[in-house]
C-alpha cells in the first residue's frame, strides 16, 4: 500500500502542483478534484475512491488536499455523508460545460481526476468531450476499463479522451498493453498504478479448491458490486458453449 501511494504521489505532483508539495503562495494547500461516484452510490468505483481519497489525506495531507465531484443521474440521487465539493448530473447536458466553468475559477484546484467507466457516460460522449475541451486545469484520467478488440467507433472514443487528458492511469499491465497496441495510444502517456484493495487473509487456491469440491476445475470469476451494466447474463448464455469446448470449466 505505501508503495502504491508513493506512486501516485509521484504521479500527481510531478508538474501538476506548485513546488511539488506544500502549501501555495496564499498559504493554502493545493487541491486535487477527483470527479467519481460515490457513497453511498453502490459502485466499485464510489468504493475505490473513497478508499483512495482516505489514504492520499492520511499519508499526504501536508502537501495537498483532495476534494470530490460526485456522479449522478436524474434517476440515481443520493444524500452524502461525506462533504462534496460538486455534484455532477451527467443526465443535465448543461452540467458539462458549467461544472468546467466552475473548476477553472477555483483557484484552488490544480489537478483534475476523472475515474472513468465507460456506463458513467453512456450516450454522453459528446457532452464529456466538450466538458475535457472546456476544462483548463491538467486532467489525469483513470481508466478502470480497457476492452479488447475495440470498434472503429470505440477507438476514436478513447483516442479523444486520451488526447484531451495531461496523462491517463490504467491498472494492469494488460489494459496498458490493450492502449499501445490496439488503441494506438502513446507509451509515454500512460501510467500503471494497480488497483489495490483491502488487506485480507487468503488461502492457497488448491486448498480452496479441494474445500469447495472444485479440484481439477477452471473457475472463471469476476469482482466488483453485481449490476445490470456487468452483462453478467452475457457469459451466463455463453456457458453452455464455453463449457461444451472446456469441460472443466
Amino acid at each position: 500500500m505505501m508503495h502504491k501511494q508513493q506512486t501516485i504521489k509521484s504521479h500527481l505532483l510531478s508538474g501538476y502542483l506548485p513546488n511539488g508539495h506544500g502549501a501555495n503562495g496564499n498559504g493554502h494547500l493545493p487541491e486535487v478534484l477527483i470527479i467519481t461516484s460515490y457513497p453511498p452510490r453502490e459502485c466499485g468505483i464510489a468504493t475505490y475512491s473513497q478508499d483512495l481519497a482516505t489514504a492520499l489525506t492520511a499519508q499526504f495531507g501536508q502537501s495537498f488536499t483532495t476534494s470530490i465531484c460526485a456522479l449522478e443521474s436524474s434517476a440515481e440521487k443520493h444524500q452524502y455523508n461525506a462533504t462534496i465539493k460538486y455534484v455532477f448530473d451527467t443526465d443535465d447536458p448543461d452540467m458539462f460545460t458549467k461544472l468546467a466553468f466552475d473548476i477553472n475559477q477555483n483557484k484552488a484546484i490544480h489537478l483534475v481526476i476523472l475515474q472513468h467507466e465507460f456506463g458513467f457516460f453512456n450516450q454522453k460522449e459528446a457532452e464529456l468531450f466538450r466538458f475535457m475541451q472546456a476544462l483548463y486545469k491538467p486532467l489525469i484520467t483513470v481508466f478502470h476499463t480497457v476492452l479488447p478488440l475495440p470498434t472503429v467507433a470505440l477507438k476514436n472514443q478513447v483516442a479523444e479522451i486520451v488526447a484531451l487528458s495531461t496523462s491517463v492511469i490504467v491498472m494492469t499491465q494488460t489494459s496498458e498493453k490493450l492502449l499501445r497496441q490496439q488503441y494506438g495510444i502513446p507509451k509515454q502517456k500512460i501510467t500503471i498504478i494497480p488497483h489495490g484493495t483491502h488487506l485480507v487473509l487468503h488461502a492457497d487456491k488448491i486448498v480452496l479448491k479441494q474445500k469447495w469440491g472444485l479440484s481439477g476445475r477452471k473457475i472463471l470469476s469476476t469482482f466488483g458490486l453485481l449490476s445490470a451494466g456487468k452483462n453478467i447474463e452475457t457469459t451466463l448464455r455463453a456457458l453452455p458453449a464455453i463449457i461444451k469446448a472446456n469441460p472443466n470449466v
